[in-house]
């Protein structure tokens, strides 16, 4: 069987290109430690950023809104607006409506 290949528009077949990995030297050098230091901070950053935004609720009254650690773009459905309630997002600095104004 065979498994076909993603193609271009002109009909190449299109190869991904592997992932861009650090190479490391042959005596392991302190610049090549920072970089890989580096990289893994990055990863576990977004990986705990990431985890975090699952973990946080994303409805309920206006008293269960996420109160610390909230990510620029977060939505949560306030139950608590409205008569059937209005979803909400974190602005950065503020709650607001799909309007822009703040709640």
């Amino acid at each position: 069987m065979t498994i076909p290949a993603y193609q271009n528009y002109n009909g190449t077949p299109l190869i991904p290109a592997p992932p861009n990995l650090l190479i490391a030297p042959a005596d392991y050098n302190q610049q090549y430690q920072d970089q890989m230091n580096n990289a893994l901070r990055l990863y576990f950053t977004l990986l705990n950023n990431f985890s975090q935004a699952l973990a946080t609720p994303d409805f309920g009254p206006t008293t269960q809104r996420p109160k610390t650690k909230q990510l620029t773009g977060q939505q949560f459905f306030d139950t608590s607006l409205g008569t059937v309630g209005k979803p909400i997002w974190w602005a950065g600095t503020k709650w607001v409506d799909a309007t822009g104004t703040a709640v």
